[in-house]
């Protein structure tokens, strides 16, 4: 639990980093719906709710945003997702990925919305780096999913001492 925790803080000020530096160029990749869609599948839906409300706040106030935009944007964005899980019947890597991708697209539109001054100003050709943003944090969540079954399997050898294949 304490482990999770301090991730989700780790990812939060690598989000924050990557604005500050990446997302002033192209876009930023958005970590932490990445991060919150599978703690919320794999350890429990307290992780979309409490995850999702903290790491908004603080990089509300990192970033120098209105505060609960990006709280108010996760949870919104993690809604449609659970949405999309109600739905659908899938599970696996891809399931995973698409329940991403649909968070960060609903999430950062919900920011843009609320986030913008006046509210719903900010609906502009800005609109359309959400896609780049979606697609490079999908990207990177195959890499992240990729990693954490190389080193399940790996894990795996070393107690049975023979390849464990999901399935």
């Amino acid at each position: 639990m304490q482990f999770r925790v301090f991730f989700l803080a780790f990812t939060v000020i690598i989000q924050f980093l990557l604005e500050v530096t990446i997302g002033r160029i192209f876009v930023a990749p958005s970590l932490i719906p990445l991060l919150l869609v599978y703690l919320s599948e794999n350890y429990g839906k307290i992780w979309a709710v409490d995850g999702a409300f903290w790491s908004g706040i603080v990089l509300d106030l990192l970033l120098h945003q209105p505060p609960g935009s990006s709280s108010l944007a996760l949870l919104i964005g993690l809604f449609a997702a659970k949405i999309f899980s109600k739905l659908s019947s899938g599970e696996g890597r891809s399931y995973l990925l698409s329940m991403m991708a649909i968070s960060v697209l609903v999430s950062d539109t919900v920011f843009m919305l609320v986030a913008s001054k006046p509210i719903g100003s900010g609906f502009s050709p800005v609109l359309l780096l959400f896609v780049p943003r979606a697609v490079i944090t999908v990207i990177i969540g195959a890499l992240i999913l990729s990693i954490t079954t190389w080193v399940t399997e790996i894990r795996s050898r070393r107690v049975t001492g023979r390849l464990h294949v999901q399935g």
